[in-house]
């Protein structure tokens, strides 16, 4: 039979090594997106994270990216989103977007959000005439 000291000792042990593992996740995040990002390009996979409200566009945006350029766009989470995740997907786009623009030659994102933000417009102008 264990000792009650020995048993608080594990218990102590453990809750520390939880503390800890969930610490390095939130102070890794902006490494490990990098990191991850530059597998994927490396892998010849073009993915940029977003998060927060989308624009009533950003679906079309999305679809012209990836028929024209194999881009995907990843949406993790919506209006509420940790610090950790934020940090995780903005290390991860700022090394992702530039690699595709460079692949591409020129800036791709802008290109299809201002095709989708037109065709967005005629069709609510469409609408309103109807």
């Amino acid at each position: 039979m264990e000792s009650p000291k020995r048993t608080l000792w594990i218990v102590g042990v453990l809750v520390s090594l939880a503390l800890l593992s969930v610490a390095a996740r939130v102070y890794t995040a902006p490494s490990r997106g990098r990191l991850s990002a530059c597998f994927d390009v490396w892998r010849g996979h073009y993915i940029v994270l977003a998060y927060g409200l989308p624009s009533p566009w950003r679906p079309e945006s999305g679809h012209l990216l990836r028929e024209r350029y194999g881009i995907e766009i990843h949406t993790v989470a919506l209006c509420i989103v940790s610090e950790t995740l934020r940090s995780y997907a903005d290390s991860y786009s700022a090394v992702s977007a530039p690699a595709a623009n460079r692949k591409f030659g020129h800036d791709v994102f802008k290109e299809c959000a201002e095709v989708a933000s037109k065709n967005w417009e005629l069709q609510r102008a469409r609408l309103a005439k109807e």
